[in-house]
């Protein structure tokens, strides 16, 4: 039988100084609208417009470096995501717009969405992009 160990921090190599990823589980209601969102460092998700959520984490990063994201139960066929706002450094929010065929869409009702915020806490090593 294996021994598991829980929030064991695997070593992963990256020239980035202080890299954290934060995970942000969000489930859309009616005419889009954040019925839950969940996860650790998260202050709230909103709904701006149509298809436009903002991610407003707990803290200002030094730099985004990456956004994922996983749908599920979704009944729209080519969803994207795309982020259209980086102001991580200024606010600690990172906005961005779901679109088809780029045409801001809502997510469907019931539709939950994983999202994968890679952020950077340290400016000692990498440079600018």
């Amino acid at each position: 039988m294996s021994i598991r160990s829980y929030f064991k921090r695997n070593p992963i190599q990256t020239i980035e100084g202080g890299t954290t990823t934060l995970y942000v589980k969000l489930t859309v209601g009616t005419t889009g609208a954040v019925t839950t969102a969940t996860g650790y460092g998260l202050t709230s998700v909103t709904r701006a417009s149509a298809g436009r959520y903002t991610i407003l984490l707990d803290r200002k990063y030094t730099k985004l470096l990456g956004v994922q994201t996983t749908v599920i139960q979704e009944t729209v066929q080519g969803l994207g995501y795309a982020v259209l706002a980086d102001s991580i450094t200024s606010a600690g929010s990172v906005s961005g717009t779901f679109s088809v065929t780029a045409t801001a869409t809502d997510p469907s009702s019931g539709t939950i969405i994983m999202f994968a915020i890679t952020v950077a806490d340290s400016s000692l090593r990498g440079g600018t992009v």
